[in-house]
């Protein structure tokens, strides 16, 4: 299949352009390929930040922004993919085994399906004492892009699951597409060249979100758990998953994305984008300000975490994300540090334990 980009797109204008041009000139106009490329580069940096420039153009209150707010959700849904959304039905979960530790937990070893036949892998990390009552805390805990074969990316996030079993929480660790145990792609567009996806709506992340709010539904059915008191967090793919699955539903009670999401002026002006898969992004038809999506989850308590040194999340798009958010939760309290913070630690892009210890920290504040 051809790549069509917009640089051929281009050129095939100009190559209609061009010729009856010369006939009125003495000279035919040349253009390069190089030329072309620049002037559209131009054109696309010039686009993301005038979009960036319209979030919450013409909303000053936190009225305004609540009667805004519903159509924005059901544009975000459609864009995703999930409008309507679908029928919730029969998870048809299966416990296949069960790992006792001495540390003071145990690990269920599961899968559910969130549509007929579409299954998702997943571990649930839980006090070792935990009784049916109990109603602890949970943490849906979202991977990122850590291929683990057969096993699934979940394995390189169990420390996060210790964690919170050991500190009186239920924490579900789910796999995610193409990396975990059930086969599928993931890097459509990304890797195999399917631009066809565009072209019929679809995009993993409305997978991604759907089965997080699915794993929501599991954790909920658990004895164990508090339905009331749910939380998400994940890092790099898990850490965009966080945004998609808060965003879209509000049983989510804390949010800690991590490494997840940047602006357009760096995802298109800085080609920022050419470092990331498809499961990172939504088709933007209604052409949003990106931090639209994370602007969902006010006023709900938000930690957006990311190293200083992240070369796929630059701070300089932190930065403008951050001063954007802190608006809109100003609305709510003009303090704003109790319902959204920033936290940025050294190094670049992995999941260090100074990030960590900043969301336990978050999420134990906001759930316990």
């Amino acid at each position: 299949m051809m790549k069509i980009t917009a640089s051929s797109a281009l050129l095939v204008l100009l190559s209609c352009v061009v010729p009856l041009l010369s006939s009125f000139a003495a000279e035919p106009v040349a253009v390069t390929n190089a030329a072309a490329q620049t002037m559209i580069r131009a054109f696309l940096r010039q686009e993301a930040v005038r979009l960036d420039a319209q979030f919450l153009d013409g909303i000053t209150n936190r009225q305004q922004w609540e009667a805004r707010r519903p159509e924005l959700r059901q544009q975000y849904l459609e864009m995703l993919g999930l409008w309507p959304l679908p029928e919730r039905t029969p998870l048809s979960a299966q416990v296949t085994g069960i790992i006792e530790r001495e540390e003071g937990f145990r690990v269920e070893k599961l899968h559910f399906q969130s549509r007929p036949h579409l299954y998702v892998t997943g571990d649930l990390y839980l006090p070792r004492d935990a009784k049916p009552g109990a109603k602890l805390p949970a943490v849906l805990y979202v991977c990122g892009h850590s291929g683990r074969g057969r096993d699934g990316n979940k394995t390189a996030y169990q420390h996060h699951g210790m964690w919170f079993a050991t500190h009186g929480y239920v924490c579900l660790i789910i796999d995610s597409l193409q990396l975990g145990e059930i086969t599928a792609i993931h890097h459509g567009t990304y890797r195999y060249n399917r631009w066809w996806w565009q072209a019929r709506g679809y995009a993993p992340s409305a997978v991604e979100c759907w089965n997080g709010m699915r794993a929501l539904d599991y954790l909920q059915s658990r004895p164990e758990v508090d339905p009331d008191r749910l939380a998400v967090t994940g890092i790099s793919g898990g850490g965009a998953a966080s945004f998609w699955i808060a965003a879209a539903d509000e049983r989510v009670k804390v949010a800690v994305p991590v490494s997840g999401m940047d602006d357009l002026e760096d995802y298109v002006g800085e080609t920022i984008v050419n470092g990331h898969c498809d499961c990172m992004f939504l088709i933007n038809t209604f052409q949003w300000p990106w931090t639209y999506i994370a602007a969902l989850i006010a006023p709900r308590p938000l930690l957006f975490e990311n190293s200083g040194h992240d070369p796929i999340f630059p701070m300089n798009g932190n930065d403008r994300i951050r001063a954007r958010l802190e608006k809109l939760y100003g609305f709510y309290t003009n303090r704003t540090e109790q319902l959204f913070d920033i936290g940025i630690t050294p190094g670049g892009h992995n999941d260090n334990p100074e990030l960590r210890l900043m969301a336990y920290r978050w999420i134990t504040w906001h759930l316990q």
